[in-house]
């Protein structure tokens, strides 16, 4: 499991086609906004298919208002506890205006805060320029 601390309004991308962001915190309640493609299933933990809020050119864009130790399921095989929790000996926590955020993903599957994943696209895209 890979554990992420954001702020309000910091995002983290699982692959290229998931950005989670942290849209509000107040008190244990985490409010967060997802998007992904239409073809992935988003469900809380009590395995309840979230409704998309909104649809932006074949992305789904869902928000929810979460406790500490809840968790979102992306597909089968990605699941984000908010507060860093889920497994044994690692507690919720959410302090000042941070929030740790659990991410639990196949190896294959890419994970990065929103700033390091765009420093990677954007050097992947001038060594493209380089090589034409």
């Amino acid at each position: 499991m890979l554990v992420l601390t954001r702020r309000v309004g910091e995002s983290i991308r699982i692959d290229d086609h998931i950005r989670i962001t942290v849209q509000g915190k107040v008190g244990g309640h985490i409010t967060v906004a997802l998007t992904a493609p239409a073809g992935v299933n988003v469900s809380d933990d009590t395995d309840t298919a979230l409704l998309p809020c909104r649809r932006i050119w074949r992305r789904r864009c869902y928000e929810a208002t979460l406790l500490l130790g809840d968790s979102l399921r992306i597909g089968r095989d990605v699941v984000v506890w908010i507060g860093g929790g889920g497994q044994a000996g690692q507690p919720a926590k959410a302090s000042g205006a941070q929030v740790r955020m659990g991410i639990d993903a196949p190896l294959e599957v890419a994970v990065h805060r929103e700033e390091i994943y765009h420093r990677i696209r954007n050097a992947q895209s001038a060594r493209r320029r380089e090589c034409v």
